[in-house]
């Protein structure tokens, strides 16, 4: 069990670029909250994390609490949870809202702003990937800000103190690509799609937007230092990941911490301690909400009637099954089923 892969499909990442924008300086953009962001693109929820890709020219990217950083052309920005953000032209440019300069949304293809001033033109190419279920443990595991700098044909630093024109890079992980690495090139490739009208394009756009964020995720993961907490280093723990597989491949099982901890060869406060200290709560805490979302998977995408759905999270009767649905999501089975049919 890829316990990366099956969290990916469960809660369903689904990705776009809506937005291009030809902005010439001073500007100043701030960001969207999720709520307005979720209204302006017609998402069912607010759990979307929001990129941004430098196509041309230059810009200062600043999150509260960190030094902004300075992007140059092909540079990205992942914001896994849609943190607060400005981006601009310069420091001192008063921002205006994001919500404030986007145009209708179109009923396809990418909205476009231009605005600014008369002077150094910017280029940005804006997308999002949206959850269709709050509980994403990987979401919640990236740190506020990701970004990725290809060109660096250097050593490869996750946390960089300054480059080459002094701005410090402050944000939470930064991954260096080198020239010609695929992802520089997809990255590449996604502005070329964005800017051009070929057909199809926002279907390659969708596929492309998601093949970055699960490439970026699996390079930060590769990158965690062994000491560091949350799930993405419980999948790479040696004793915590196998039991996150177990879960993952058998959630109608009968699990305890006795038998997980048999599973694996620990003693079951090892097992209890090591699982709580990485993931941030208890083994059977755990798979209660993993069950939950496995459910709310099935109910949405497959005819499963109550009772299979029941049998297939480990449960033993719908009527058990519906009653602990009815405590974690506050709605039957039945009548989520329902709102998911008309979301």
């Amino acid at each position: 069990m890829d316990v990366l892969s099956d969290t990916l499909r469960v809660v369903r990442l689904t990705g776009a670029v809506f937005l291009k924008a030809r902005l010439t300086s001073p500007w100043a953009v701030e960001s969207a909250t999720p709520g307005e962001l979720a209204e302006y693109l017609r998402l069912p929820s607010d759990c979307i994390a929001v990129f941004h890709i430098l196509a041309q020219g230059q810009c200062w990217f600043t999150v509260p609490g960190s030094s902004p950083v300075l992007l140059r052309s092909g540079d990205a920005v992942l914001i896994p949870r849609s943190s607060p953000h400005v981006i601009g032209s310069d420091q001192g440019t008063i921002p205006v809202s994001f919500r404030a300069i986007l145009p209708p949304l179109p009923l396809s293809g990418i909205a476009e702003v231009v605005g600014g001033s008369s002077g150094e033109m910017t280029q940005v190419v804006c997308g999002y990937l949206h959850c269709d279920q709050r509980f994403n443990p990987l979401l919640g595991a990236l740190p506020d800000v990701m970004m990725v700098r290809p060109g660096n044909d250097g050593p490869h630093d996750d946390h960089e103190a300054g480059s080459a024109g002094g701005d410090a890079l402050t944000l939470s992980t930064v991954l260096s690509v080198r020239t010609g690495d695929w992802l520089e090139m997809t990255m590449r490739h996604t502005v070329e799609e964005a800017l051009g009208e070929r057909p199809g394009n926002s279907d390659m756009l969708a596929r492309l937007s998601e093949i970055l964020f699960v490439e970026v995720v699996r390079r930060y993961m590769q990158r965690l230092p062994a000491t560091e907490p949350g799930w993405l280093a419980g999948v790479r723990d040696p004793i915590v990941g196998q039991v996150l597989r177990l879960l993952h491949a058998h959630p109608e099982y009968a699990w305890t911490v006795e038998a997980l901890a048999s599973a694996v060869a620990v003693s079951r406060s090892t097992l209890a301690q090591r699982f709580t200290a990485l993931i941030g709560e208890t083994p059977m805490r755990y798979l209660a909400t993993w069950r939950m979302q496995l459910a709310k998977h099935l109910l949405r995408h497959t005819n499963l009637n109550l009772v299979e759905v029941a049998g297939s999270v480990g449960y033993e009767s719908g009527v058990a099954f519906s009653h602990a649905f009815k405590r974690h999501v506050g709605q039957s089975p039945a009548a989520w089923r329902v709102g998911a049919d008309d979301a």
